[in-house]
């Protein structure tokens, strides 16, 4: 059994092409011994994105704060999403995340350990970006 803090655990900057301004914290991983699902919390800060993607296994998602943009290029639309929200995002299925001015989030991802041959297609040339307002 495992038990640790969201606050002792420290951030990593998303460095996905064209992330900006996000951070994640591995909650638990295949270092502690998951071997099914791993979990993350993701922190999009004012004016930050993870760039639309898509990738061969899908994401169970909860807004724990905040909100932001859920982008479906696919499905050419933008859903807003909050606190309390619960998304479920299939595989294969295009999808990004954004903020606007004076907007923030922080989500968790529960994904499976146990992917197939690991492919992501980010959907972006940009370099990440990540200033800290520390």
């Amino acid at each position: 059994m495992i038990k640790r803090s969201i606050k002792n655990i420290q951030p990593d900057i998303v460095r996905e092409p064209g992330a900006k301004q996000t951070t994640l914290k591995r909650l638990i991983d295949t270092p502690d011994g998951a071997d099914r699902f791993v979990m993350t919390l993701f922190h999009i800060e004012p004016q930050g994105s993870t760039p639309p993607h898509y990738h061969d296994w899908e994401h169970e998602i909860v807004v724990l704060e905040g909100s932001c943009q859920l982008q479906l290029p696919k499905e050419d639309k933008n859903v807003k999403i909050e606190k309390g929200d619960v998304v479920f995002i299939p595989r294969n299925e295009p999808h990004g995340f954004t903020t606007s001015e004076g907007e923030e989030c922080k989500f968790i991802v529960v994904a499976p350990t146990e992917r197939p041959p690991i492919h992501n297609y980010f959907l972006s040339e940009k370099p990440y970006e990540y200033t800290s307002n520390k």
